[in-house]
């Protein structure tokens, strides 16, 4: 499946060029004039790079930037920036942009750039983004994304320190009691996921819940249903919390990470399933 770079640059002349360069490279790329057409963009479409110009009119690149992250927030962004504001740039790297090129534009710098941000979003994404891509059905997933570069003996020791239970199909599945957990990895079996009357995700063997709210502690707004017959392990926050304090803060920073990451792929199913429903709804 080809990336997808967007461009966000209120010149044209710039727009169109890096647009052409790209795709002559073989990505898929789209453009945006100013930083709110580049949001309206990202509710209906999801992009693997963003090509960002510091200084536009209604929203200028800080402002996107940070609105960006917050609804990807391991989004890879490079600024594009004159070469008087270069002190602009390097804080905006410093705020969380990868790098930042300068106007006018280098093609053999702009493929060099695009093509290190890529590999490092794959890099913080991880190998098993792929099995969320459209067309990737055929990819298994052989253990929970939240275990990701953990050691067969971690993830057997983290396993036991779930709570196993069993569902019926349409069984209401809970999500936090006092006697359950912060966090359910799927056995086996297929859940519904709910928001209101609507749902947002279908979950399988080996995937997650409950990764948000270890992160942010609050109440979910989704509900689970069994649409099959379903075993799930739950898992409590202080025995995670305990099993890490004894295994070490490196591993517990990879958790971390893998949570996040987790959280990310949900956000890019629901936007693909968004994309597929309106052109369903288009025919």
């Amino acid at each position: 499946m080809k990336k997808h770079i967007l461009i966000v640059d209120d010149e044209a002349s710039i727009r169109e060029l890096c647009k052409e360069l790209l795709e002559e490279e073989g990505y898929k790329v789209s453009v945006a004039v100013d930083g709110q057409e580049a949001l309206d963009k990202m509710e209906y479409d999801v992009f693997d790079l963003f090509l960002i110009d510091m200084a536009m009119p209604r929203m200028g690149g800080f402002e996107l930037m940070k609105k960006i992250k917050e609804i990807q927030p391991l989004a890879v962004i490079v600024v594009l920036t004159g070469f008087s504001s270069i002190e602009g740039a390097v804080k905006a790297v410093h705020a969380g942009a990868y790098q930042y090129l300068s106007k006018p534009i280098n093609a053999e710098e702009l493929f060099e750039v695009v093509k290190a941000g890529l590999k490092h979003a794959d890099d913080l994404y991880g190998p098993i983004q792929k099995a969320f891509e459209p067309g990737s059905d055929k990819v298994q997933k052989g253990e929970p994304i939240i275990l990701h570069g953990f050691s067969p003996e971690e993830k057997m020791e983290f396993m036991e320190l779930g709570i196993v239970k069993k569902f019926e199909p349409s069984d209401n599945i809970p999500l936090s009691k006092d006697q359950y957990g912060s966090i359910i990895i799927i056995e086996n079996g297929d859940i519904s996921v709910w928001l209101s009357n609507t749902i947002v995700d279908y979950l399988q063997k080996w995937d997650s819940v409950g990764e948000e709210s270890f992160i942010l502690t609050g109440t979910s707004l989704i509900s689970l249903r069994a649409e099959t017959k379903v075993k799930i392990r739950y898992f409590s926050r202080k025995k995670i919390l305990d099993f890490f304090a004894y295994k070490g803060e490196k591993l517990l920073k990879r958790f971390m990470i893998n949570l996040v990451n987790a959280s990310h792929f949900k956000w890019r199913k629901a936007a693909q399933r968004i994309v597929m429903l309106k052109l369903i709804g288009q025919q």
